[in-house]
């Protein structure tokens, strides 16, 4: 269902190439397969959770160019997910506009660092 929601919220702002993955192995063999600027991944997926994939993008060079946005019901984590490497946080529940909000700040810091 969150899959849908966000693929879904992330179409209805006009962003064209939205591919989704039901689990964080999927996501990677996706990113590996695949040139993706941006993951939006939830915290609490199994077998590997959101962090983990996190983990597992900034451990891979091939991959150091790809963002993420961690979305959780965990509260008061914002600390531990800057940590893990997100670059980004969004709580559930959260509004259509907080998560295209997120997406725009994330995309243009990536565009900022890019024109240096």
């Amino acid at each position: 269902t969150m899959t849908t929601l966000v693929s879904q919220i992330l179409k209805d702002a006009n962003y064209a190439n939205v591919d989704t993955a039901h689990d964080g192995g999927s996501a990677l063999a996706a990113l590996r397969r695949k040139e993706y600027d941006l993951v939006i991944t939830d915290w609490q997926m199994h077998p590997i959770s959101g962090v983990e994939l996190i983990k597992l993008i900034g451990a891979d060079a091939r991959l150091s160019k790809v963002r993420t946005i961690l979305i959780t019901g965990l509260y008061g984590k914002e600390d531990q997910a800057w940590l893990q490497g997100a670059d980004g946080y969004v709580t559930k529940p959260f509004e259509p506009r907080a998560l295209t909000e997120k997406v725009e700040d994330v995309l243009s810091t990536v565009a900022q660092l890019a024109s240096r």
